[in-house]
């Protein structure tokens, strides 16, 4: 039986993670403390066909590689007919993706769809001088509560409680980053159902 997460109380401290939180505008990035990391580009149908990000930028002979910046709506500027394509969506990962990600993750934790999980809103889809967003639940349970979410998206970020990996999808970005083990980053890389992409984080992107 799979439930929606929970809201979590004011004075969860969030595996450490509340102040980072608070602080990150559009979803937390960190800047170390995992071995490897990719990001999860969202994705782009023409009509019922999936394409790859690349092979919509070879229709102008670009690839992503060339991209300097952050991993927006932008990559397609100018590209013909990228208007008329479905995706990619900015701040949600589509479900068939977040399906397939829950999957890795599950078997690249010890407890599997028991890994106990955080999760945070942007605050920047809060009123101001609310508070935070967060919840607790099972990593089995993400899909639930994708499912179950009526007003607000999939949280910008989440994160296995024993610190083993956290995902953002940032508020003004299409795509996902994941940090984790290098077994982990991997497989995401190498799974022909996902378009996964080793590119430089935001702050780096930013030169921040």
């Amino acid at each position: 039986m799979t439930a929606p997460w929970t809201r979590a109380a004011e004075d969860d401290p969030l595996d450490g993670l509340r102040a980072a939180l608070t602080a990150a505008d559009c979803g937390y990035e960190p800047r170390g403390g995992y071995e490897d990391r990719c990001w999860l580009l969202h994705a782009i149908h023409d009509g019922p066909v999936r394409l790859r990000w690349d092979e919509v930028l070879s229709r102008e002979g670009r690839r992503l590689a060339d991209w300097p910046g952050t991993l927006s709506y932008l990559v397609f500027e100018g590209v013909a007919g990228a208007e008329e394509l479905e995706g990619p969506d900015p701040a949600e990962l589509d479900r068939m993706s977040l399906a397939r990600l829950v999957e890795h993750l599950i078997r690249h934790s010890p407890k599997g769809p028991d890994t106990s999980c955080g999760a945070a809103q942007a605050p920047v889809a809060t009123l101001p001088g609310e508070p935070l967003v967060a919840r607790r639940g099972r990593l089995g349970d993400a899909l639930a509560h994708h499912d179950a979410m009526p007003d607000f998206r999939f949280p910008a970020t989440w994160w296995a409680a024993d610190g083993r990996w956290l995902v953002l999808t940032d508020w003004d970005l299409s795509a996902t980053e994941i940090f984790g083990d290098a077994a982990l980053i991997a497989a995401l890389i190498a799974d022909p159902e996902l378009d996964a992409v080793r590119r430089p984080g935001i702050a780096e992107a930013l030169g921040i």
